[in-house]
């Protein structure tokens, strides 16, 4: 069952709420806070989902939990397993080392789109939602739960706007699934210590500047140096899950080989069996 870490569908604040997608059912609830607890790491990978308990958990009906289960199916955050239900999907340094590189690549992709073929409402609403974000308080993991989930958002909410100037929404949907499978190993085993004195404020705004600009040899140099500053975080990611995979290997290594179980010889019932030749 999930942590002691609190649920989103637990926050209630103005400012969040104004980040929270429209939800107008419950199986819209439930998927959204599945998600978002997932990524949170309030579910630990490999982890079954119950259904009981999740409504429970959820306070809503088996039907919008079963669904909200199938749709994060089709994300990479949910796997299922043959006669075994659906968990929590795995982890390692392969798939974050994939996910990584195809975000960078796809971000820049969608990114350059915006810039040759976004319009002047567009470029307002990215003003607006730079606006907004620079006045969310940069906030760690050791911080008020509610007001990290704030500051997450509000950056999600701003890459997503900057990248609506794309017209793919394909394309669009693939980043925001990338987005939530890469934030999802940072939450679960990034030191954010490494990130604590970044001005993540400044450094957006000069991102959003050279976009408005159409300054695409400027902004090209921005987003390389934007995700270069997140290497040494990205780099203590890798190292703990390769020691988690090498506590896996040596517990394998130590479990004890079970010797397979000898055919039990099959009895023959008395007055069954092929009649005796006589002489």
């Amino acid at each position: 069952m999930p942590t002691s870490q609190p649920s989103v569908a637990a926050f209630t604040s103005p400012e969040l709420e104004a980040l929270t997608p429209e939800l107008p059912g419950p199986t819209d609830k439930a998927a959204f806070w599945l998600q978002r607890d997932i990524v949170r790491g309030v579910f630990q990978p490999d982890e079954r989902l119950k259904v009981e308990q999740l409504t429970k958990f959820y306070k809503v009906g088996h039907s919008p939990i079963r669904e909200a289960i199938l749709l994060l199916s089709s994300t990479g955050l949910v796997v299922h397993e043959h006669q075994k239900g659906y968990r929590v999907a795995p982890v390692s340094v392969a798939d974050y080392i994939d996910v990584v590189d195809a975000y960078k690549a796809v971000y820049q992709l969608v990114l350059f789109k915006s810039v040759e073929r976004g319009d002047q409402a567009w470029e307002e609403r990215v003003v607006v939602m730079l606006h907004r974000t620079m006045k969310v308080r940069k906030v760690l993991p050791d911080g008020d739960p509610l007001a990290r989930e704030l500051w997450q958002r509000a950056y999600k909410a701003l890459h997503r706007e900057l990248l609506s100037g794309s017209g793919s929404p394909v394309l669009e949907r693939i980043f925001a699934n990338l987005g939530d499978r890469a934030e999802r190993y940072l939450n679960l085993y990034a030191d954010f210590e490494t990130d604590r004195e970044r001005d993540h404020h400044a450094e957006h705004r000069e991102i959003v500047d050279a976009l408005i600009a159409r300054d695409g040899e400027r902004l090209h140099d921005l987003i390389t140096h934007y995700f270069a500053g997140a290497q040494p975080m990205r780099d203590i990611v890798i190292q703990r899950l390769e020691a988690l995979e090498g506590q896996r290997g040596a517990r394998r290594r130590r479990a004890p080989a079970t010797a397979p179980k000898a055919a039990a010889k099959p009895v023959r019932k008395a007055g069954r069996g092929r009649p005796r030749k006589t002489a």
